[in-house]
């Protein structure tokens, strides 16, 4: 691979790591907040290649900026765990 394509595969890899959250728990409240964590990551995925797109069109800035914004939006939510049953009660 070429460093251009190596970038492009750079800027993939941190888009589906941004949106890859684990399942929430059963909990009500851990649902609204998986919901609303993968809306802001995904907006933010979605605003920050807009504009590397038509500002500086460089792979690397947007995947590092994608990776910065992440990590400010940790998961806070219950993740799913399932019991002995697999139900996860």
């Amino acid at each position: 691979m070429n460093n251009h394509t190596e970038a492009h595969v750079d800027l993939l890899e941190a888009i589906v790591e941004a949106l890859s959250l684990p399942l929430p728990s059963i909990e009500e409240a851990d649902e609204r907040l998986y919901h609303r964590l993968l809306e802001r990551r995904a907006l933010a995925v979605r605003i920050i290649v807009q504009v590397n797109r038509t500002v500086s069109r460089d792979p690397r800035m947007a995947a590092d900026a994608i990776r910065t914004r992440t990590a400010e939006e940790p998961v806070t939510y219950t993740p799913f765990e399932p019991d002995e049953d697999g139900d996860g009660r």
